[in-house]
């Protein structure tokens, strides 16, 4: 009987060390998992921040994108404008050179009407 009670009494004592080591690890789990929640939750900070930034970039990008268009509308523009008074600045030196309106029709593939007027404008007569 004695030695059923110290059996017993060492299967008591192993238990307990078993659910005193369990309880241990226990802890050690739930303070780990606290961590991995604690880091979670930043993340999710952290990707929310990101997709804000995200979303702000895409609007600035869009607003730099209309202002391009604009300038390069502009750049266009201005080009057609400086290469048409090129062309005119061609024929009134042609005009004041003496070319003749049959001739500007011819050449410079304008109107009679304008060739005139670019001729009664810059013409030689007019120049007194």
């Amino acid at each position: 009987m004695a030695n059923f009670l110290v059996v017993i009494s060492l299967l008591l004592l192993l238990i307990t060390g078993i659910v005193v080591w369990l309880f241990i690890e226990h802890r050690k789990l739930r303070h780990q998992y606290q961590l991995l929640l604690d880091y979670v939750e930043r993340s999710n900070r952290d990707i929310a921040g990101l997709c804000s930034a995200a979303v702000s970039v895409d609007h600035q990008v869009s607003v730099n994108n209309e202002r391009l268009n604009q300038l390069v509308g502009k750049i266009a523009t201005d080009g057609q404008q400086e290469s048409s008074t090129q062309a005119y600045q061609a024929i009134i030196q042609k005009v004041q050179a003496g070319a003749e309106i049959e001739q500007l029709v011819r050449e410079c593939s304008i109107s009679r009407d304008e060739a005139a007027l670019l001729i009664r404008l810059h013409g030689k007569n007019q120049r007194g």
